[in-house]
């Protein structure tokens, strides 16, 4: 499973948020792409690159670095 395609099934099942803009609510599938062009996602401490691969087992995921989210 890609990467993108991982991230956003899981946006389907907890809607991922968004403050961008004036709009708030669930976050857009063009603006989750901007998520990974601007690296603010990190899987396992790493930044997760769109294309990349998921074959490995995940410990931990931070959603905006700066500002961190884990989920477990």
């Amino acid at each position: 499973m890609k990467a993108l395609d991982f991230v956003l099934s899981l946006h389907g099942i907890c809607s991922f948020q968004t403050r961008e803009g004036k709009k708030t609510g669930k976050a857009s599938n063009s603006e989750i792409r901007r998520w990974f062009a601007n690296k603010s996602i990190l899987v396992n401490g790493e930044p997760l690159l769109i294309d990349e691969e998921i074959d490995f087992p995940i410990f931990s995921m931070v959603l905006f670095p700066k500002n961190p989210v884990t989920l477990w």
